[in-house]
């Protein structure tokens, strides 16, 4: 809701599939029903997990790190920054920050969070409800996603496809530390 204020005063180049989008972003949100429930009351408790509290602490630091990949993305956004599939007018491929790394920071931090949401509530009933509506926005959004991104940026965008993963970085095995300097 934070990142959303203001973003009325762009204007759009292009939007896509905005009804679908709409539908996916209350999808999810009604993923995250259980965990209310989970941290008010005592009723979906029969569905734990009897994970030690290792694993729980884990779990706790999972969801701190997909908040600042989150929060970091957002940042290196800036105006570029939209809930749907859209370009705006002026839209930039931003490439610096998390983008430097991975193309999809933002799914990357989604799906932490959703792991350390897991492993924090040792609920699988919590755990399927947000993964499962996460997953599958990922899944319908993703290719449309990168289809706009290479209609805009063109060889650009497949340049960036190349050096970066979706959403894990690419390994890169450079010359042995001796090669280097000799």
């Amino acid at each position: 809701m934070y990142y959303q204020r203001g973003r009325r005063k762009f204007k759009r180049a292009v939007v896509k599939h905005e009804q679908r989008e709409k539908f996916l972003y209350y999808l999810v949100g009604l993923g995250l029903i259980p965990i209310l429930f989970y941290l008010l009351t005592s009723w979906i408790d029969t569905f734990r997990f009897p994970f030690p509290p290792g694993v729980r602490w884990l779990g706790a630091g999972l969801i701190f790190a997909g908040d600042l990949l989150f929060i970091w993305s957002h940042r290196a956004l800036g105006r570029n920054w939209s809930p749907v599939l859209e370009i705006r007018k002026g839209h930039i491929l931003v490439t610096s920050g998390p983008y430097k790394f991975i193309r999809h920071p933002m799914y990357a931090a989604i799906f932490i969070i959703g792991i350390g949401i897991s492993l924090f509530s040792s609920n699988w009933i919590v755990a399927l409800s947000y993964m499962l509506p996460v997953i599958f926005m990922y899944l319908i959004r993703i290719a449309d996603e990168e289809k706009m991104m290479i209609e805009k940026f063109g060889d650009e965008y497949r340049a960036y496809m190349i050096r970066t993963g979706r959403l894990i970085p690419k390994l890169r095995i450079s010359r042995p530390f001796y090669k280097r300097y000799l």
